[in-house]
């Protein structure tokens, strides 16, 4: 046990004399080992065992996923122009209507009433303004007059478009329902109350429920009518349902993801409005184009350089080389191979 301390200590007082008199020769001998254990260390990475796949033939779907909200394509919006005091109520809120049935009446007493005070004013405007065409007929006015005889006039001829405005009134205190449906939206339920101009009654026609899908500007040109498509709302993830592409816009629209088309799927289910409402949100996935029994590959054991698109084919136990293939349908996972392999070829599967 003496001896060897005694070694160790006689080895480190040695390395140190050496640190002392050939410390540039111990750097370098230092910087050639780091070299060299780099080298080997190189060699080991490149000798590890590659994994090798052999191309399937499958069927391949490409498909187009965007958000979708539902909507009616038949529906009617409607209000009283003037407002008023409701006197009739023909249907209720979720009720069934016919086409013409009426559905509201409102006071049309108010409405004549209004329409009378209207042609009061334009009767008093007009007879100020004949009072001011006699008194300047017969002389010469300056700039300032004439600049009121302009604004008389207006207000004459704002008198003329109030009595044509109360005369709509007046016919518009009946409203009737211009298409079948359900009355999906109603002010109040009950007769005696005041509705203001801006509360609106909303009928849908259930048989015209759609999906309106947003389809990003990028992607529209992939997109046809007839195309297959699901539809999975939020509310029923569990309960997807088809439909096909049957309106495309013919004009963009704007949203917060940027320009987008328009695009509906018809809702050919039974339940209609009393399971699929009005706003619901959900995913649509649109089928862009398919094929049956093709040659495939991952798509992550492709490469693309200058336009081209290339894959390692196996050459030996564990070795491979780069060769250019020409590719068809791709999808998020797999790649149609159209030539430049064949199924009895394996490719290099990065780790």
């Amino acid at each position: 046990m003496k001896k060897l301390k005694k070694f160790f200590t006689s080895l480190a007082k040695k390395l140190k004399q050496l640190w002392k008199t050939k410390r540039w020769w111990v750097i370098g001998g230092v910087v050639v080992l780091l070299l060299v254990v780099r080298q080997i260390f190189a060699r080991a990475q490149n000798q590890e065992q590659l994994t090798f796949i052999s191309p399937t033939r499958e069927n391949l779907t490409k498909t187009l996923e965007v958000s979708g909200v539902v909507d009616a394509k038949e529906k009617a919006v409607m209000r009283f122009l003037g407002g008023g005091k409701v006197v009739y109520l023909g249907a209720k809120e979720g009720d069934e209507v016919r086409k013409w049935q009426t559905i509201a009446q409102i006071d049309a007493a108010s409405a004549a009433k209004s329409q009378e005070k209207a042609v009061n004013l334009y009767a008093k405007e007009r007879l100020d303004w004949d009072q001011q065409l006699d008194d300047i007929k017969d002389r010469p006015i300056d700039k300032a007059e004439q600049r009121t005889v302009d604004k008389n006039q207006l207000d004459l001829n704002n008198t003329v478009i109030d009595i044509e405005l109360a005369a709509i009134t007046v016919s518009n205190t009946v409203m009737s329902s211009p298409i079948q449906g359900i009355l999906v939206q109603s002010p109040t339920n009950v007769a005696g109350v005041q509705l203001a101009a801006t509360d609106i009654f909303l009928i849908v026609n259930p048989n015209t429920l759609i999906i309106q899908a947003l389809v990003d500007e990028a992607d529209i040109a992939s997109v046809q009518k007839d195309q297959s498509a699901t539809v999975e709302l939020d509310a029923y993830p569990d309960d997807p349902f088809d439909s096909t592409v049957n309106y495309i816009a013919f004009q963009s629209s704007e949203s917060s993801s940027g320009t987008v088309f328009i695009v509906e799927l018809p809702i050919n289910e039974p339940d209609g409005l009393q399971k699929y409402r009005l706003g619901m949100n959900g995913d649509v996935t649109i089928v862009i184009e398919e094929k049956s029994d093709v040659l495939t590959i991952p798509l992550i054991t492709t490469r693309e350089r200058d336009g081209k698109t290339y894959i390692d084919v196996r050459t030996g136990d564990n070795t491979a080389e780069e060769r250019e293939i020409q590719v068809g349908l791709e999808t998020e996972e797999q790649i149609e191979v159209l030539s430049g392999l064949s199924e009895s070829d394996e490719i290099v599967l990065p780790e």
